[in-house]
C-alpha cells in the first residue's frame, strides 16, 4: 500500500505545476451546453430556455456555445428509414433557424433535404420491390427443394430468407452510402453558410 501512496504522491508532484487552460475548459463547457440546450429544445420548444442560454452569451462564448448546438444538430440530421422520420426535419429546422438567425435560408435548406428524403425512402421502396421480383424464381426453387425433402407444401417469402435478406442489406448499404455522401455535403454546406 505505501508503494502506491508513493507514487500517487509522485504523481501530483510531477502535475503540481501544470495549470488549467481555463480558456479551453470555459469553452468545452459552454460547448457541452450548446449540445444539451439545442436537444432539449428540439425535444420540446416550449419547456426549453435554448433562446434565453443563446442570448446570454456574447462574442467567442457565443461562438463556441453555438458550434456546440450546431454539432448536435448535424448530429441529428440523417437518412430516414420510414416516413415519419421526415418529420424529425422540423425541430431541426427550427433549431438551426434559432442558431444562424436565418429562417428564409433555413428553409430553404430543409426544403431541399426533405425532397432528397423524399427520394431516398422512394427508391428505397423500389429497390426493395425489385429485389423481391428478381428474387421470385430463387425463392420458389428453394420452396420446390423443401417440398422434395420434407414432402410438405412450404411457401416462403423473402423476408424469411437470409439470402435475400442479405442481398437487400448489401444493396441498401450501396445506395445509402451514395445518399450519405450528398448528405455530407449538405451539412458542410449548412456549417459553412449558417454560422
Amino acid at each position: 500500500m505505501g508503494k502506491i501512496k508513493s507514487a500517487l504522491e509522485l504523481a501530483l508532484e510531477r502535475t503540481a505545476d501544470l495549470k488549467a487552460d481555463k480558456t479551453a475548459v470555459n469553452r468545452k463547457t459552454i460547448n457541452r451546453e450548446g449540445k444539451v440546450s439545442v436537444s432539449s429544445f428540439m425535444e420540446d420548444p416550449e419547456k426549453s430556455d435554448f433562446i434565453d442560454k443563446m442570448k446570454s452569451y456574447k462574442d467567442e462564448e457565443l461562438e463556441w456555445f453555438k458550434d456546440g448546438a450546431m454539432e448536435t444538430i448535424l448530429a441529428n440530421l440523417t437518412l430516414p428509414r420510414i416516413e415519419a422520420d421526415l418529420n424529425k426535419l422540423v425541430p431541426l429546422n427550427a433549431a438551426l433557424s434559432v442558431v444562424s438567425g436565418n429562417r428564409d435560408e433555413t428553409d430553404s435548406m430543409f426544403d431541399q433535404l426533405k425532397q432528397l428524403f423524399s427520394q431516398y425512402l422512394s427508391n428505397l421502396d423500389q429497390l426493395e420491390e425489385q429485389m423481391k421480383q428478381q428474387y421470385e424464381p430463387q425463392l420458389r426453387q428453394k420452396e420446390m427443394q423443401l417440398r422434395q425433402q420434407t414432402g410438405q407444401e412450404v411457401h416462403l417469402t423473402p423476408e424469411q430468407d437470409p439470402d435475400f435478406l442479405k442481398a437487400l442489406s448489401d444493396q441498401i448499404s450501396r445506395m445509402d452510402q451514395q445518399y450519405n455522401e450528398v448528405l455530407k455535403q449538405a451539412k458542410e454546406q449548412i456549417r459553412k453558410g449558417l454560422i
